[in-house]
């Protein structure tokens, strides 16, 4: 036998080794498990709950949601998300829902599970003993926020109440609660998770209904009422991109609660945004965003606060030696980005960028175009071959030098022989997020 065959059989035999391992680990990886308690916490009026999972694949989001007693959990609802850490732990903590329907039960089943529904772990938690003192009780008026002196007033409103629950079982059952059907339940996320009043707040989401419309509030120290700041409407495919600035008279505690919710309010979902100081902002609010959302700054370097926040229907600019914004945004030396989640049929597809000065654009996190240097209306493309069908996020950071100032950007789709043409293409038309 030749070293040569040594060797290969000695791989072999090692690669075959390593999936035995593997294998093995697999098997005998121990089952998701979650553990909560509820009790009061300083700074929150409404009872808390903490919820510890074990046992989830690793790094990835968690679901985490409330059922009645024997109920799975395609009839409870989405609460808060989490991630897993390298050891597949998690752990979140967030109020206990105010609403009647939810404080008349005696036991809830807390529910947790990876978004496919490949990992769902569920424990029960009773709610003997605790204090519900600061409900409304029946005629009985809800408090009202107040805006800070000499503070524009916020529009206040009351969300709609659950119309139904599921019923909860009278008996407790000796046989074991059933594993439950693994679905979807509806999410939202912020980017970014914190910042000042003022600061412009992308909302994204998945697992909700196609074609529904959500209202977006949020809820304070005293959870209620709800500070409605704006509405989204979801695609197709259940899922949603919106924008709103934080209100500049809030006054509410430094951590505050984003609620995205259903019309007839049986889906919801919360997600946390840390309030990190007060300032007066230089944008109007709300900011409903149904194209792009455009952040402008006035430096040449994105860094800072945005001193302006809008809704831009495409990135087709050609602003020669002013300000996109006069008295807000200065003539020379301004950035600006731009974020919007699209939907992109599956294939090929060259990406353009026409600017004066830098320019870069990614597509979900993934650089596509770096030309971050002055120019004089140069054109760049880049190519991306075998894209999936969905959505995805696409990014663009420009700034202005000086001398004049423009930007465009645009996409089509390709054949992978596809040459770069010589001549300017066609603006590819943006797709409207909104019916």
């Amino acid at each position: 036998m030749t070293q040569r065959a040594k060797i290969t059989i000695a791989v072999v035999a090692v690669l075959v080794l390593v999936m035995i391992i593997v294998i093995v680990a697999l098997a005998f990886r121990p089952a998701a498990t979650v553990s909560a308690q509820i009790g009061p916490q300083a700074g929150q009026p409404r009872p808390v709950i903490t919820v510890n999972g074990l046992g989830f694949p690793a790094n990835k989001e968690i679901y985490v949601g409330l059922a009645a007693p024997n109920a799975p959990p395609t009839e409870g609802t989405s609460f808060v998300t989490g991630t897993s850490d390298k050891d597949g732990k998690f752990s979140v903590t967030f109020p206990y829902p105010a609403e009647g329907s939810w404080t008349a039960l005696h036991e809830v089943t807390v529910y947790a599970g990876t978004p496919g529904g490949e990992n769902v772990a569920t424990t029960r938690l009773s709610l003997d003993g605790v204090a519900w003192q600061l409900s409304p009780k029946p005629g009985e008026a809800l408090p009202t926020l107040s805006p800070a002196p000499g503070a524009t007033a916020t529009k206040v409103v009351l969300l709609a109440s659950p119309t139904t629950l599921p019923s909860a079982t009278a008996t407790a059952s000796a046989t074991p609660t059933p594993t439950p059907t693994p679905v979807p339940a509806p999410m939202i996320s912020l980017q970014p998770a914190s910042g000042r009043v003022g600061a412009a707040v992308v909302v994204t989401g998945r697992g909700w209904l196609p074609n529904e419309t959500l209202s977006l509030g949020l809820l304070g120290s005293t959870m209620q009422p709800v500070w409605e700041v704006g509405t989204a409407k979801t695609d197709a495919q259940g899922n949603l991109t919106a924008g709103f600035v934080f209100p500049a008279n809030w006054v509410g505690a430094a951590v505050a609660t984003v609620l995205a919710r259903s019309g007839e309010g049986s889906r919801q979902a919360l997600a946390v945004f840390q309030v990190s100081g007060q300032a007066t902002p230089t944008v109007p609010t709300p900011l409903i965003v149904t194209g792009w959302l455009g952040q402008y700054y006035a430096n040449a370097s994105l860094t800072g606060n945005p001193v302006l926040a809008r809704n831009d229907n495409s990135i087709e600019f050609n602003w020669g030696a002013h300000s996109p914004a006069p008295g807000i945004i200065p003539d020379q030396r301004f950035s600006a980005r731009w974020t919007r989640m699209m939907y992109f049929p599956a294939g090929n597809y060259r990406f353009w960028a026409e600017a004066d000065d830098g320019v870069r654009l990614w597509l979900d996190d993934n650089p596509i175009l770096d030309e971050w240097h002055t120019a004089s209306g140069a054109k760049y493309s880049g190519d991306v071959y075998n894209l999936g069908e969905g959505q995805h996020t696409v990014k663009v950071e420009y700034y202005q030098d000086t001398g004049n100032a423009q930007v465009r950007v645009w996409w089509q789709q390709i054949l992978p022989s596809t040459s770069t043409p010589t001549s300017t293409p066609t603006l590819t038309p943006v797709p409207s997020m909104t019916p």
